[in-house]
């Protein structure tokens, strides 16, 4: 599998930006990824990552084939400030988007964050 991609945020399932990519993201698994903290900007989450093994947050990884589509997410993401990153899950390249420093907003305690904005 190649063109992998962790979506912890908007791009999830259920939520704004999933509906919109919805037909071009091929849903592969649901993992905690470990050594991450999850923020809140309102609408929209960013995580950084951290040193501690305790933090941890839900991603769904999918699947995209369509290089446009890959294209127009990576302006999305990037637009927002976020940058792109290699990571491993399950044994696999995934590219995540996260941010370089937390700043000052309030944190997704328990790392999920389609839990923290239904709540």
């Amino acid at each position: 599998m190649k063109n992998l991609f962790a979506f912890y945020g908007s791009l999830r399932f259920g939520l704004s930006n999933h509906t919109v990519y919805a037909s071009f993201l091929k849903y592969r698994f649901t993992a905690w990824i470990k050594g991450y903290e999850m923020y809140s900007l309102g609408d929209f989450p960013f995580a950084i990552r951290t040193d501690e093994s305790a933090d941890k947050m839900l991603v769904e990884v999918f699947e995209i084939e369509n290089a446009e589509v890959r294209m127009q997410i990576d302006q999305l993401e990037l637009g927002y400030g976020y940058h792109k990153e290699t990571i491993v899950i399950e044994g696999l390249s995934v590219t995540i988007y996260l941010f370089k420093e937390k700043a000052n907003y309030p944190k997704v305690n328990e790392g999920d964050w389609v839990k923290f904005f239904r709540g």
